[in-house]
């Protein structure tokens, strides 16, 4: 199962508290901070050979957006996120 589909990440909204945690081999599951949604996206598909699917993204305090459909870190997937529960 990908990572975010157990812990309902699909629902979060601005002000919801996630636990961000590291997701490289050396620091898989590590907890690294507590913190709240700050910005939520629904960013539309685009078509062509530069096309790329429709996403949600959400930013945290860091300025990291995350993909919602994974938990992970947008670009980098050096962390994750998890829903509080």
């Amino acid at each position: 199962m990908p990572r975010g589909t157990g812990n309902d990440l699909a629902n979060l909204q601005v002000g919801d508290k996630v636990v961000v945690k590291g997701s490289l081999d050396e620091n898989t599951g590590e907890s690294i901070c507590a913190t709240a949604v700050l910005d939520r996206r629904d960013v539309p598909a685009i078509t062509g050979c530069r096309g790329r699917e429709e996403e949600t993204l959400v930013r945290l305090g860091s300025g990291f957006w995350y993909d919602l459909a994974t938990g992970l870190q947008g670009d980098s997937e050096a962390t994750s996120i998890e829903r509080v529960a």
